[in-house]
């Protein structure tokens, strides 16, 4: 493991790591080493010598290191290369990153062997990994980059690709392999999950409790956080969608992806706040739309018909059957209620570890789907669903052999608030 000490300029004092008694682990040691042992197999499946991992949400699953600023977009004279590399031989694994990061790898991670670079300049910085690399009989066969990972940049990642080439390595593209690990959760993923969900419905609620005629977005948004974070929820993935607009023939007036702002809400105004919960990283999806004073009849009865399918996907959805089979129940549903052919969608996306900018998962499902019908819901995957037809109602579920369960106490309806 490399001190951080020795690195002066590229640190802003002198570290001193937390000690074991202060570590903040989300996962036992024992489960970190599954997950890397489940790599190594997909990786010995794939014909993979080494897998340099870039994904901040992957690098998280694989030792617990998370960080606030992964450099996505950072100077031009100070491009990222930190990742965590993966050899099929060896449980024991690498994580190069800026010495300034000791602290948090410390506090958050089971890594031990840490190489922190010497420089920022990519000049210096290349050599230095691949030199390590080779230095461990690690840099020959194929390996593998996530092409699909944000993190380093096309410009980066390309000179970190063109290094191993330089190395006579074949470079292939290994974005599916933790995609694919991560999907399946496990019983402690899931009722992190579950908290995550409890806490988004406490920032429901106090959107309920809070909302005035007067009051701004930004207001509203405030209060749902601190009663959020208050109770322990994290820093979202993603900005929330919460946003106020006015009501025509009795229903609200879409927005599209809107940050909350400075603008006062009304009586007979529509709020849609989507929210998501987070405990130790995990996302619990809730969106509910609340409406300033009685919400119009036509309002409730739409949202009375959109909702009605999370009951039915309780009963009738379960872990093993594609997502052709789930599309079926969805059109039975849909078509008696009269909403197939109206405005609007029926989908889900993968929900999880997840660090900004994004809460999506990988796996994503749409009721129209003509084509990745033959995709299955493997048991204890979590998504959340979407029935939206001018109707604002997200819920977190999980696939199991006996049936889908949704997380949420929430009931799925509009929700009127005292104007």
């Amino acid at each position: 493991m490399s001190e951080a000490a020795s690195y002066l300029g590229l640190a802003p004092g002198a570290y001193e790591p937390v000690s074991p008694a202060h570590q903040q682990l989300a996962f036992s040691k024992k489960e970190y080493l599954s997950r890397i042992r489940k790599v190594r197999q997909a990786m010995a499946d794939e014909g993979i010598d080494l897998l340099y991992v870039t994904t901040p949400e992957h690098i998280c699953y694989l030792h617990g290191y998370f960080a606030s600023w992964y450099k996505a977009n950072s100077p031009m004279r100070y491009p990222q290369f930190y990742g965590t590399v993966i050899h099929v031989d060896h449980d024991e694994f690498i994580h190069f990153d800026n010495p300034t990061e000791l602290p948090v790898l410390a506090k958050t991670s089971v890594s031990t062997d840490h190489v922190f670079f010497p420089s920022r300049e990519a000049s210096i910085v290349l050599p230095f990994i691949t030199g390590e690399l080779k230095a461990r009989g690690w840099l020959k066969g194929t390996v593998a980059m996530e092409y699909w990972s944000y993190v380093p940049n096309r410009a980066v990642s390309t000179m970190l690709e063109g290094a191993f080439l330089a190395e006579g390595c074949r470079v292939v593209d290994g974005s599916t392999i933790l995609r694919r690990i991560r999907r399946a959760k496990s019983p402690t993923e899931i009722s992190y999950i579950e908290k995550a969900v409890a806490l988004a419905d406490i920032g429901h609620e106090a959107i309920r409790s809070c909302m005035r005629p007067g009051m701004t977005e930004l207001e509203v948004f405030g209060e749902a956080t601190r009663a959020m974070m208050a109770a322990g929820s994290e820093f979202p993935a993603l900005i929330p969608i919460f946003n106020a607009t006015e009501v025509k023939e009795g229903r609200p007036v879409s927005a599209g992806h809107s940050m909350a702002g400075r603008k006062v809400i009304n009586k007979g105004e529509f709020l849609t706040a989507d929210l998501c919960g987070v405990y130790n990283r995990y996302h619990g999806n809730v969106m509910r739309g609340f409406f300033l004073g009685d919400p119009p009849k036509a309002m409730v009865e739409q949202h009375k018909k959109a909702a009605g399918v999370y009951d039915v996907i309780s009963r009738e959805v379960k872990a093993g059957m594609t997502v052709r089979d789930f599309n079926a129940v969805l059109k039975a549903y849909y078509e008696s209620v009269g909403l197939w052919d109206s405005p609007g969608w029926a989908l889900g996306y993968e929900l999880g570890l997840s660090l900004p900018p994004d809460w999506v998962g990988d796996f994503f499902f749409h009721f129209k789907d003509e084509k990745y019908l033959d995709r299955v819901f493997e048991e204890n995957m979590v998504t959340n669903f979407e029935s939206l037809f001018n109707t604002w109602l997200i819920d977190t579920c999980v696939y199991t052999k006996s049936g889908t369960r949704f997380m949420s106490k929430l009931p799925p309806e509009v929700i009127p608030v005292d104007g």
